[in-house]
């Protein structure tokens, strides 16, 4: 098939291909991106002479050859831009400024009076003003904000359909928050930009597929296909979190949701009821100190939501499996146990599971939202101020 189009969406298009191929391999020669991408060296020459003039590759030493002109490998200058990234939670607008790799530069708490959505946008703004203060910086180096949060929304026009917590329906939180600044923004569920992030730094970088499982506050999903994230007709693909579970026969079954007994808090709430509140009783210092009780009881846990993830592992037949959110602090008690139920019920040989222990990939995923245009031609424009005039 002949892909079709006027000279600027080809070049966008030539952009996008070289960028991800640098993305994945790094340290490559305008030979080896021509072999790679199949374009033409001329393509490919005058395509990175663009970019090197934007700042965004740099040309190291040469690389060993055979004989003549050693080739000159060329690799993305990730701090040339940076991106800032806010996670919506009760508590607050939490922030990181980051490079275009989403490593993290600073991070910023702003509180919250009010869960309006005009103290929100004003919170962000203050939030991107003390990270750029923090590193004596102005805004010319940021190329946008990403903002994550729970709920649905509606990525193409910033919409907030549905978030509980604040109460919101919809809401066009980036409409409020562009209107503040001069650079444009995304928002997006926190677990679809947590995939993001995975997507193109993280353990999907070199897959087109992935199933991506957060155990946090609430249990979500994302997919990843051939590179994209799938978000459903609704919005609403991978809210998992609500979906009961009939635990036993069908006289006496524990109909609790993912949420209520799977997520961080029902771990919680598990481990209390069987252990008791008080000091001593932290879940995770008795994991990590190997107390029986703990071990056995974080085991049922992981094999039960092992149990729950092969269902879905088995629908979408993904290349790799990712498993991040706070609950992996509770470690190898919980997620040996997960790894096992899913090697052990899955169709045929279950595709390998990665356990992402960071606990910064909320914020790092936010600012990938900004991130994500430089290497994806297809994803949702940002929204940018509307000038008057």
């Amino acid at each position: 098939m002949t892909l079709k189009g006027d000279q600027s969406t080809t070049r966008a298009l030539n952009r996008r291909l070289i960028l991800n191929c640098l993305r994945r391999e790094g340290g490559l020669s305008r030979v080896e991106i021509s072999a790679m991408t199949g374009l033409s060296p001329a393509a490919v020459t005058g395509v990175t002479a663009e970019l090197i003039n934007e700042g965004m590759l740099v040309e190291g030493k040469g690389m060993q050859s055979t004989g003549g002109r050693k080739p000159i490998p060329l690799n993305i200058d990730y701090r040339q831009h940076w991106s800032a990234g806010f996670k919506l939670t009760p508590d607050g607008v939490e922030g990181t400024l980051t490079d275009l790799s989403t490593q993290p530069i600073g991070t910023c708490k702003v509180p919250l009076s009010s869960y309006d959505p005009a103290t929100v946008a004003a919170a962000v703004e203050n939030g991107v003003a003390t990270l750029l203060q923090m590193q004596n910086s102005n805004w010319n180096k940021l190329v946008g904000i990403g903002v994550a949060m729970p709920g649905l929304i509606d990525v193409n026009r910033g919409l907030c359909l549905e978030f509980h917590d604040f109460g919101w329906d919809h809401v066009p939180i980036a409409e409020l928050i562009a209107a503040r600044i001069s650079v444009p923004v995304w928002v997006d569920n926190d677990v679809n930009a947590f995939a993001i992030a995975q997507q193109l730094f993280g353990y999907g970088r070199t897959r087109g597929s992935a199933l991506v499982l957060v155990i946090s506050a609430g249990v979500g999903a994302a997919l990843i296909f051939n590179g994209q994230i799938h978000r459903g007709a609704r919005f609403a693909a991978g809210e998992i979190g609500f979906l009961r579970h009939d635990k036993g026969n069908w006289v006496t079954s524990d109909r609790l949701s993912w949420n209520q007994r799977l997520s961080e808090p029902g771990i919680i709430r598990g481990w209390q009821e069987l252990r008791g509140k008080g000091p001593g009783n932290d879940l995770q210092e008795a994991a990590a100190n190997g107390d029986p009780l703990a071990v056995v009881y974080l085991g049922k846990v992981g094999r039960e939501i092992g149990e729950r993830l092969v269902s879905m592992i088995d629908l979408v037949d993904p290349e790799v499996v990712i498993v991040g959110g706070e609950a992996v602090r509770f470690g190898k008690a919980l997620i040996d146990p997960l790894a096992r139920a899913v090697k052990e019920n899955s169709f045929g040989t279950p595709p390998p599971l990665e356990v992402d222990w960071d606990n910064d990939v909320w914020l790092r995923g936010a600012s990938a939202l900004a991130i994500q245009k430089f290497f994806d031609f297809e994803s949702a424009a940002g929204y940018q101020r509307k000038l008057v005039g």
